[in-house]
């Protein structure tokens, strides 16, 4: 069976722009944790919080996140602790005007002061002073394996997320696609309804003079050829069979853009149905199809 044209079964391996990752590794003296959180965006937003000792290098962690997380709103936040024998001091002046100013804005903004005030103030910028950091190769190469593995954790939590996606992706795609044979069954009989809907309307306008009956017939033809369906449904079978072929892409690539581009289209054929076809029997289902694609719009916003 060809997984992708069946309407039950997906192969897909899709990601969600919504992901998680924490790693920890001791690296020379000092343990190591990496920290990574995704959220959905059109485009790449990344912001990495790295301890002063690894900020000579954040270019090269911002090109590994980068080229393993793609797209989406990403934020990296690299921690050191349990640090021993390294050469660190306290800037004690500079954390009491953290906390004086942290203090003021928790009473402005009437909020009650946090436990853990000694945490916060050793996390902020350059509370904490290392002395001169000279940091060798083998500590960046530990480094840069342990991003690469927190972003590896990121893409298993994007994967699993998609695997749901998909399944509504699926179920709503179905839906569409199992409206359009009814439309088609239903076609015949607006067609009858739309020609003695005609053929009253000209006999009313125009009582009493003779119509030429071959003239009527190429009249109705015209109207009836322009307010004909058959390339819209044909085109909307179509798409929807190319967004499921695309769902069961299994090369790795991003298709969340694609599968947007495949969905206008989807929805510009919908619309056109609706708009030519003139019969409420067939307008119900158009309003379930456009539902159901909303639906899919909206999920597609979160997948990469």
């Amino acid at each position: 069976m060809d997984l992708c044209l069946d309407k039950n079964k997906t192969i897909a391996m899709l990601r969600s722009m919504t992901g998680f990752g924490r790693v920890q590794k001791n690296i020379g003296n000092a343990s190591v944790s990496v920290m990574i959180r995704t959220l959905n965006n059109k485009q790449l937003d990344l912001s990495a919080k790295l301890p002063f000792r690894y900020r000579e290098r954040e270019s090269a962690i911002r090109d590994i996140a980068t080229k393993a997380l793609q797209r989406g709103k990403i934020d990296i936040n690299i921690i050191i602790e349990d640090m021993a024998n390294i050469d660190a001091s306290v800037n004690s002046i500079l954390a009491g005007k953290y906390f004086e100013e942290l203090s003021s804005l928790g009473k402005t903004l009437n909020l009650a002061p946090p436990a853990n005030w000694l945490e916060i103030l050793i996390r902020m910028p350059e509370v904490v002073g290392y002395g001169t950091v000279v940091v060798e190769d083998e500590e960046w190469n530990s480094l840069f394996d342990l991003v690469r593995k927190a972003c590896e954790a990121t893409d298993a939590f994007r994967v699993s997320e998609g695997e749901a996606l998909t399944d509504d992706l699926v179920q709503h795609l179905n839906i569409i696609e199992s409206l359009i044979p009814e439309i088609e069954a239903l076609d015949p009989e607006r067609k009858q309804l739309m020609q003695e809907r005609l053929q009253k309307e000209l006999q009313e306008s125009l009582p009493d003079i003779p119509v030429d009956q071959s003239r009527l017939e190429q009249e109705l033809f015209y109207y009836l050829d322009k307010l004909d369906i058959s390339e819209e449904k044909v085109r909307l079978n179509k798409h929807v069979s190319y967004f499921r072929e695309t769902l069961a892409l299994d090369n790795g690539e991003p298709v969340g853009k694609k599968l947007g581009f495949i969905t206008q289209e989807i929805g510009r054929e919908i619309n056109t149905l609706g708009n030519k076809s003139n019969f409420f029997e067939i307008q119900k289902r158009i309003v379930v199809m456009k539902d159901e694609l909303e639906k899919i719009k909206e999920q597609l916003a979160n997948i990469l």
